[in-house]
C-alpha cells in the first residue's frame, strides 16, 4: 500500500527511535527536523506522526549513527506503554499465541499503514511470525524490520521469561559486515538474504500458559484499543461496529438497526459497507462474542450465567452451545483445562 498522507504512526513508537538516536550521542531533534517531524509531539503519548515522514527518518538515523544494527538498539528501548494498551494486553494474554493474535489484529494502532504487515502461519510442527514488508510501498528501511522482529522477541521474553528461545530468525536483507549483535540478541540461527522476515517458534512454547496471564486486564485493554481505533479511523466501519457491540452486548437484543443508528448510518448503508469489507453484521456479532467469551470463561470470577448475560445471550444454555461450537469444549471443560 502506498504511504499516503493520511497514514500515521503512534508517538510512543516513534519515541523509541528518538531515544535510540540520542543513545549514540546524536541529536534526535536535528534528525527529526530533517525528516519533517515535530520532535515536540513526542511529549504527547497519544500524538500521531505522518507515516511517510517516519519512513524517511529511518535511513537518516542509520546513516547518522553509522550502525547497521540500529534497529536492534531501537527495540532495546521497548516498554509496555510503547504500543498503547496493546503492550499490556500482550503481557496479560493467556499464552503467546493469543498475544500474537492480538498483535496481528491491532497492528494498525502502531502504524495505520501496517495493516496485514504482521502475519502468522501455523502447522502441527511450526509457528511462523512473518513481517510482510512488501505490504509497504515504498519498502521499509531494513533497520525498521530489524526493530520489529527484535521487539517481538523482547516482548516474548518479557511475557514468557528469559528462557524463551527461538528456533530460527530470517531476514530478507543482506547480512551486515558484522552480525554478532544479531546472534547475541536472538540466540538462535540467524539467516540473511532469505525470502522472508520471520521468527520461527516452537508451537509448544507458543501455547504454554503464561504466568503473567490476566483475562480481566486483556478484556479491559481490548476495549481500550478497540475504542481508540474506532475513533482513529472512522473509515474502518467494522472496528466501529465492534466497539458498539462490546458496549451493548450486556443489554441483550442486539439489533442491526440500533447499532447502525448509534454510529449515525442507515441500516441499509451499514449492510452495504460491511459487505464491501467482506463481512456481515451477523459475522461481527459472532466473532465479537467468540473473542469476549474466551476471555470471560478464562476468568474464574465470572459464573457462566454471568458470561451468558455479558455476551447478550437470553439463556445460559444458548451460550454453552455457542461456546462448544466455537472451541469444541463446553465452558466448564475449557475453564478447567485453562486453570490446570
Amino acid at each position: 500500500m502506498p504511504i499516503s498522507s493520511h497514514f500515521s504512526a503512534l508517538s510512543s513508537w516513534v519515541l523509541l527511535i528518538a531515544r535510540a538516536i540520542d543513545s549514540y550521542g546524536c541529536d534526535s531533534k536535528e534528525l527529526f527536523a530533517r525528516a519533517g517531524l515535530d520532535h515536540a509531539k513526542l511529549r504527547d503519548p497519544l500524538a500521531r506522526f505522518p507515516a511517510a515522514a517516519v519512513l524517511k527518518l529511518w535511513p537518516i538515523a542509520v546513516e547518522t549513527t553509522q550502525d547497521p544494527g540500529f534497529g536492534l538498539t531501537v527495540a532495546s528501548f521497548w516498554h509496555p506503554t510503547t504500543l498503547h494498551a496493546l503492550g499490556y494486553s500482550w503481557l496479560a494474554s493467556n499464552n503467546l499465541e493469543e498475544a500474537f493474535d492480538c498483535a496481528v489484529r491491532y497492528t494498525r494502532i502502531v502504524n495505520t499503514a501496517a495493516q496485514g504487515v504482521v502475519a502468522v502461519e501455523t502447522s502441527a510442527d511450526s509457528y511462523r511470525v512473518i513481517i510482510n514488508s512488501v505490504k509497504f510501498n515504498p519498502n521499509p528501511n531494513d533497520a525498521s524490520v530489524d526493530a520489529v522482529l527484535a521487539m517481538l522477541l523482547i516482548m516474548c521474553r518479557a511475557a514468557y521469561g528469559g528462557n524463551f528461545k527461538l528456533q530460527q530468525v530470517t531476514f530478507q536483507h543482506d547480512a551486515p559486515a558484522s552480525h554478532r549483535r544479531f546472534d547475541d540478541l536472538f540466540q538462535a540461527p540467524v539467516l540473511f538474504s532469505q525470502p522472508e522476515n520471520m521468527l520461527l517458534i516452537d508451537p509448544e512454547i507458543i501455547r504454554e500458559p503464561l504466568a503473567t496471564a490476566n483475562p480481566e486486564l486483556v478484556r479491559i485493554n481490548d476495549r481500550v484499543v478497540t475504542d481508540y481505533l474506532a475513533q482513529l479511523d472512522h473509515g474502518d466501519l467494522g472496528m466501529r461496529v465492534r466497539s458498539k457491540l462490546i458496549e451493548h452486548l450486556p443489554g441483550g437484543h442486539i439489533s442491526e438497526a440500533d447499532i447502525a443508528s448509534s454510529i449515525n448510518v442507515s441500516q441499509r448503508s451499514l449492510q452495504r459497507k460491511l459487505r464491501e469489507q467482506g463481512m456481515s453484521f451477523t459475522q461481527l456479532v459472532e466473532s465479537t462474542r467468540r473473542e469476549l467469551g474466551l476471555q470471560y470463561v478464562r476468568d474464574p470470577q465470572y459464573s457462566f450465567n454471568e458470561v451468558a448475560f455479558l455476551l447478550g445471550f437470553t439463556e445460559p444454555a444458548n451460550f454453552s452451545r455457542a461456546f462448544k461450537r466455537w472451541y469444541d469444549k463446553s465452558p466448564s471443560q475449557f475453564r478447567q483445562d485453562s486453570l490446570s
